[in-house]
């Protein structure tokens, strides 16, 4: 008796593998081919970023700030430079054009980890120029779309600050005292929310909300005008414990020196000596005409033949001193 023999069925596996192992092997390469292409895009675009950061970090001005943005345009570096080249606008009293980059940053920047930084900054700036219609919508978006941050405290505190300077007094408290329990959730370390407190104690004070002008800046007091030039120049010089005596001293060339001696002395004596060293003066001058010597008084009795009274010496090279001691007078007769 014969039997025929029969081959078991292959497992539907092994027939799957039979009938699509070509298929399989191309799947496979396909994502291999994939993942070396997505691998190699990252490291080009972490090059760019790269790149574009060290761009970034070299820009010191405006035009500098301008070329990594267009190079670099739609990159984190090109966004950050957007908000220095705010700053820097700000800095240098270009308000208008500086909310406009910050605009742009927040129109072409959406996925930035600092847009609710630039939302808060283009508010305050807004706010800063008497915009508080524009800069309320700003500081609204802050806190719908960021409530759980720390930055949409101070963004109410925002909304607060500009109702009460709309004279909304009532809604300001409002706000200021709903900021514990809002952002209760948030932690108690909101460094935000004592500006909160502060304000309602402003507001209990009645303080002002409107600036005001400062006092008066002090009148300045003119500066003395300056000496003609070429006019002497007049001290007024003691020695010896001696009354002060007067001396002018012309400027320019050399002059006398003309010591006045006080009036208590039984003579008048005149002493002319030329100076020895001309005193330096702005400009030069005419020297004042020379005092004429007094009289000399009469004497008691006349002498047969008074003793000549020796010259005296002029000075070589010290200063000029004090008047000299008077000639003793001629012996009278027996």
């Amino acid at each position: 008796m014969s039997h025929e023999s029969t081959s078991a069925p292959l497992p539907a596996w092994e027939q799957f593998l039979d009938k699509n192992f070509k298929k399989l092997v191309l799947l496979f390469l396909a994502i291999i081919a994939a993942l070396v292409v997505l691998g190699l895009g990252r490291h080009f675009s972490r090059q760019a970023e790269v790149k574009a950061g060290e761009a970034f970090a070299a820009a010191k001005s405006v035009e500098d700030l301008d070329a990594v943005i267009a190079a670099h345009k739609g990159s984190r570096a090109a966004g950050n430079a957007l908000l220095q080249k705010a700053e820097l606008l700000w800095d240098q009293n270009k308000k208008t054009t500086s909310v406009d980059a910050l605009r742009e940053f927040i129109n072409t920047h959406k996925d930035h980890p600092l847009l609710p930084q630039a939302l808060l900054g283009l508010g305050s700036k807004l706010e800063s120029l008497g915009q508080r219609g524009e800069a309320r919508p700003v500081f609204e978006r802050i806190v719908n779309e960021f409530g759980k941050t720390d930055l949409a405290a101070l963004a109410e505190i925002h909304l607060g600050d500009i109702a009460w300077a709309d004279g909304k007094e009532d809604e300001a408290k409002k706000i200021y005292e709903g900021l514990p329990a809002k952002f209760a959730s948030n932690g108690t370390d909101n460094p935000f929310l004592s500006q909160g407190e502060s304000r309602l104690e402003w507001i209990a004070a009645k303080l002002p909300t409107k600036e005001v002008d400062g006092p008066p800046k002090p009148k300045v007091e003119p500066k003395p005008a300056a000496a003609a030039p070429g006019a002497p120049v007049i001290k007024l010089n003691s020695a010896n414990g001696n009354p002060l005596s007067p001396t002018v001293q012309p400027a320019g060339a050399p002059g006398p020196v003309i010591n006045l001696t006080p009036g208590s002395a039984t003579s008048a004596p005149v002493s002319v000596s030329p100076a020895a060293t001309p005193m330096p003066a702005a400009a030069p001058a005419p020297a004042p005409a020379p005092v004429a010597p007094a009289p000399a008084p009469a004497p008691v009795a006349p002498a047969p033949k008074p003793a000549p009274t020796p010259a005296t010496a002029a000075p070589a090279s010290t200063p000029p001193a004090p008047a000299p001691t008077p000639a003793s007078a001629a012996p009278k007769a027996p």
